[in-house]
């Protein structure tokens, strides 16, 4: 094989491969003796046929079976002795062939950037950090209580205040129920924050058993960007008319629920699963700090052939791997796209860190990691050995635990000012 390599991009090289004939016309005859085996023609059993035969009818068959299996090899093998690290398959182009000629084509390789990182010691930040007060914690001893309220059937027609247990169905313009959109069990407190008032206004007065239809309009700030601004038609059965009854906030509700010996040692777990929250929040706060900044003191061109696969990635996990209309898929594109180049700068950037400070992950530390995964939920501790049981994963977790060393190095080096924050943190309502 001849080979060539010249620079096309930023991060692009295009590889300029020749096959000698000799060679080409081996494997041609392989590929030849292989159809043989199974080939027949008129007057010949099958894999009888003559192998000049075989060359002169199957000629097409040979030609592209010899192309499917041997371009790909032989790219791969250029690729290795070019030493380039793709980030995407290969673009295969211009292919020449033909014969008593050598085979020649040209190979677009997209490669990992592996850039100098620069001016990353010493970036400034600030750890904003929020004490966590009895206040709060009374607070989320209320969100428990609620989750833990019983629910008593009532026999009369729903009011304020009420919980209203139904099924709905969606209808269309037609008045037809829409295949899908079925929801069964669900619960609906009149007059609670967040509760649609046309929806309360439909709900008031129904009785269990009885089917009602009604049109809903959504405000143009709704969540769901499919019904934002928009109306539609419902049809419920209603089940039940309950009452939501609260527990008393004492040690039978710590026992009985939460499998705790008293109310105190409730509010200490409470506590204690806050700070950590509260930790994690200041530790991610601080991680997009000073990746932002990082990115920001480090510009660069993303290779596109990455940029375009990992934003396809992103969206067919978005979609559920489903087709959607070609506007939508514009949509999502440049919704995810500005999410997909910072993670993406933010990969590169950190791994440029990791390798000019030297930092590396052990056998032993991806080890460690997994069995502390395991023993996080000893019930899946099975199922998280397998997982990492491969070679492949392995690498992915060991790639994930450097780019971890690699913030906690630049927190380290990092000038990090800290903030002792007063106001409550803020608590969005059910249903917005």
């Amino acid at each position: 094989m001849n080979l060539s390599v010249r620079p096309t991009g930023t991060w692009q090289h295009t590889l300029d491969v020749e096959v000698p004939v000799e060679e080409v016309d081996r494997r041609l005859d392989e590929v030849a003796r292989q159809i043989q085996r199974r080939a027949s023609l008129p007057g010949f059993r099958r894999g009888r046929v003559p192998l000049d035969l075989v060359r002169h009818h199957f000629a097409e068959v040979v030609e592209q079976e010899f192309l499917e299996s041997f371009v790909p090899r032989i790219t791969g093998e250029a690729i290795d002795q070019a030493r380039l690290n793709p980030v995407v398959p290969a673009v295969v182009r211009n292919l020449r062939f033909g014969p008593g000629q050598p085979l020649r084509f040209e190979a677009v390789i997209e490669v990992r950037p592996e850039i100098e990182a620069r001016d990353y010691k010493g970036i400034p930040a600030r750890r904003r950090v929020r004490a966590v007060d009895d206040a709060g914690v009374e607070r989320v001893l209320g969100e428990l209580r609620e989750e833990s309220a019983v629910f008593v059937d009532l026999d009369r027609p729903a009011q304020r205040g009420d919980i209203v247990l139904l099924d709905s169905t969606r209808l269309d313009a037609g008045g037809r129920r829409l295949a899908g959109s079925r929801a069964k069990g669900r619960r609906i407190e009149l007059g609670a924050p967040g509760v649609l008032p046309g929806l309360e206004d439909a709900l008031l007065g129904a009785e269990a058993g009885q089917e009602r239809t009604f049109e809903l309009h959504y405000p143009a700030d709704y969540p769901a960007p499919e019904l934002a601004g928009k109306s539609a038609r419902y049809v419920v059965r209603i089940r039940k008319i309950q009452e939501k009854k609260l527990r008393d906030l004492d040690d039978n509700l710590a026992r009985e629920v939460f499998g705790l010996t008293s109310l105190e040692e409730l509010r200490a777990r409470v506590r204690l699963n806050l700070e950590g929250e509260e930790r994690v929040r200041v530790q991610r706060e601080l991680d997009a700090a000073l990746t932002a900044e990082l990115i920001r003191r480090n510009p660069f061109e993303l290779p596109q052939a990455l940029l375009a696969r990992t934003l396809e990635r992103v969206i067919e996990e978005a979609t559920g791997g489903k087709s959607v209309p070609e506007d939508l898929r514009r949509e999502l594109e440049q919704r995810y796209r500005p999410g997909v180049e910072r993670s993406l700068q933010r990969e590169i950037l950190l791994d440029a860190v990791a390798r000019q400070e030297k930092l590396e992950v052990s056998d032993e530390e991806v080890a460690e990691e997994i069995q502390r995964m395991a023993q996080a939920d000893p019930r899946q501790a099975a199922r998280v050995r397998a997982r990492y049981a491969s070679q492949e994963r392995r690498q992915a977790l060991r790639e994930s635990l450097l780019e971890r060393k690699a913030l906690d190095w630049l927190i380290d080096a990092a000038e990090v000012e800290d903030e002792v924050l007063t106001e409550p943190p803020l608590v969005v309502p059910a249903g917005r």
